[in-house]
Formats: C-alpha cells, sequence, structure tokens
C-alpha cells in the first residue's frame, strides 16, 4: 500500500510539474514574448510527457500562429513555416480532443484566430500576383479557420464572404472546379445578390 501510495503520489507531482510547464510558456506568450515562449516549448517538445496531453499541441498553435503574424516577418518563407507547423500542430490537437474546447479559451483561441489571418493574407498575396495553385490551398486553409472560428463563436458573422468567394475565385483558376462550386454553392445558398456575385452563379449553372 505505501509503495502504491508513493507512485501516486510521484504521478500526481509529474503531472502539476507539466501543468507548471504549460503555464509559464502561456504566460510568455500572453506578454507577447513569443521567441522566449517559442524556445522553452522547443525545448521542451522532446519529453514524451509534455506532449502527451492535447495542451502542448494547442499550445504550439498559439505560439507559432502568433509568431508567423509579426509585422516584422510577415509574407515571407518564415512566416509560411511558422503557419505550417501551427496549421499541423492544431490538427494533432483537434486529432487528439476531436471537442476542441481550448479553440474557444480566451488565450488560446488567438491561435485559430491568427491561423485563420495568416492563410487569408499568403492567399491574398499569391491571388494577387496570379499564383492559383498556392493561393487555392491557402485560402483552403482559411476557409477550414474562418469555419472553427465562426463555430465556436469567436467572430459575430454566419458566412465569411470574403474568404469563400477568393478561394472559389483560386479553385476556379487552378483548375479545381468541383472544389469551386462547393464555395460558390455555399455563397449561393445564402442567396447573396449584389456586384461581383453574378459570377458565382454563372459558374454553377455551367457546372452543373
Amino acid at each position: 500500500m505505501k509503495r502504491i501510495l508513493l507512485l501516486a503520489g510521484a504521478s500526481l507531482s509529474l503531472l502539476l510539474a507539466q501543468a507548471q510547464k504549460y503555464e509559464d510558456i502561456r504566460n510568455l506568450a500572453m506578454l507577447q514574448q513569443f521567441e522566449k515562449a517559442k524556445e522553452a516549448l522547443d525545448k521542451n517538445w522532446s519529453n514524451a510527457k509534455f506532449t502527451s496531453k492535447p495542451e502542448a499541441y494547442m499550445l504550439k498553435t498559439y505560439i507559432y500562429a502568433s509568431m508567423a503574424m509579426d509585422p516584422k516577418i510577415k509574407g515571407t518563407d518564415q512566416s509560411r513555416s511558422l503557419l505550417a507547423d501551427a496549421d499541423a500542430a492544431y490538427t494533432k490537437y483537434k486529432e487528439m480532443d476531436p471537442a476542441t474546447p481550448l479553440a474557444a479559451d480566451q488565450v488560446y483561441q488567438n491561435g485559430p484566430i491568427n491561423l485563420y489571418s495568416g492563410y487569408y493574407s499568403v492567399g491574398y498575396e499569391d491571388y494577387a500576383a496570379k499564383k492559383w495553385e498556392s493561393a487555392f490551398t491557402n485560402l483552403k486553409k482559411a476557409v477550414v479557420y474562418s469555419d472553427l472560428i465562426i463555430d465556436k463563436k469567436l467572430i459575430n458573422t454566419p458566412l465569411d464572404t470574403n474568404v469563400l468567394i477568393l478561394a472559389g475565385v483560386t479553385a476556379e483558376q487552378s483548375d479545381h472546379k468541383d472544389d469551386a462550386a462547393i464555395y460558390y454553392g455555399r455563397l449561393a445558398d445564402h442567396k447573396l445578390t449584389g456586384e461581383g456575385f453574378e459570377s458565382v452563379y454563372r459558374f454553377l449553372v455551367s457546372h452543373a
């Protein structure tokens, strides 16, 4: 019995230590000391116990996505690499905790929000440069995160028309016609009208 109690006490101590590490790193990020937060996170990343909980991946999402939006590197290859790492971390988080409660957390919600902003930004840059395939790849990601933050009620809108129209246009231009029909179809389902939407309905008629 004494041995069992000792083992239980040791396990509890380890859990508390891990929780403290998460909190310390999260606090650095909340103070916008993202480089220090990333350094501390990366230092602990090889520790299997540290990465055994979904929160570790949400923490990485938050830090990396926030760094990707730094104006000093925004739009660079470094920013895109950080976005990709943050996206991979969020995918792992969702796999470990499908209900994704931390995506609506007051602090961690900045991860998905910055992922949306980051992918929208680089997608728009590629769209403006007529790099259709790359633009579509990035805007497709932006749609995913737009849907997430709408679902979690992090923004007060039923539909992100801007990202859907851009995703549709770049899908169409990069010859992903079926994907274009999905994005345009979502706009049509809301019966949106006005300048710029005529082409949406024309495409859907011709694609049917």
